[in-house]
């Protein structure tokens, strides 16, 4: 597939120095507001999907995801789990170790990443434990959670999104094969913006598909990928 690069947005200089300084302090006051603005939004929203009750799961079980900072990229997983739950943290177990020493080598320290990306998951709640470990989300789970993740994505406005693993690669690529997407940055348009889509597979120790040789080429590239991404276009 074709990849592509984000064309540079080139903002138009005044034709002479009056009026520059009351334009610069306007355009940084408009800014400002409208971070506030998507702070608040965010509050909001990230109380809704605590509250909510869908998938009937049981008591005290809450939505998990990440600092909403602004973020200028966002990642996606398929769920918490034990670890997750109990540090209020997206990818603060095994998984996430490996993700981030994956992150790590593309030149991101785990808290700076964490600062402009927002993450997240396909489901937001813990979907519990089965006999090999916890369980994957259902299809109606996930049916359950796909309005937060759209108001999710719709408020961060992300440049760069990061599908982590087979469920959150399919609702952003469709159905594909690891081997044919993983190592690849894709465009996406969402209304006027378009995203940059790069995808990894599920940083899992339980995962043989991330430990098999031409694979874990497949994941360099995607590293390449996602630090070429932030040295800019």
């Amino acid at each position: 597939m074709k990849e592509k690069t984000l064309a540079a947005a080139v903002l138009p200089l005044p034709c002479s120095g009056e009026g520059w300084g009351e334009g610069v302090t306007g355009k940084r006051r408009h800014q400002a507001s409208g971070l506030r603005r998507q702070a608040s939004s965010f509050a909001a929203l990230a109380r809704r999907m605590r509250r909510c009750r869908k998938c009937g799961l049981p008591a005290g079980v809450s939505a998990v995801f990440g600092r909403f900072d602004s973020p200028r990229w966002m990642l996606v997983g398929q769920a918490p789990g034990k670890k997750e739950v109990a540090l209020g943290r997206p990818f603060a177990g095994a998984a996430g170790r490996r993700l981030f020493q994956w992150l790590a080598e593309a030149g991101f320290d785990e808290e700076q990443f964490r600062s402009f990306c927002y993450v997240t998951a396909m489901m937001k709640c813990f979907p519990g434990s089965g006999e090999r470990g916890d369980l994957k989300p259902s299809r109606q789970q996930v049916a359950n959670c796909s309005p937060w993740l759209d108001q999710e994505h719709a408020l961060a406005r992300p440049d760069v999104l990061i599908p982590v693993g087979q469920l959150a690669i399919e609702r952003f690529l469709g159905k594909v094969k690891l081997a044919d997407v993983v190592g690849r940055r894709y465009e996406r348009r969402t209304g006027s913006s378009s995203v940059a889509v790069i995808p990894l597979p599920h940083p899992s120790g339980a995962s043989a598909w991330t430990n098999a040789p031409e694979n874990r080429k497949l994941i360099q590239r995607a590293i390449r990928l996602l630090a070429d991404a932030a040295s800019g276009p």
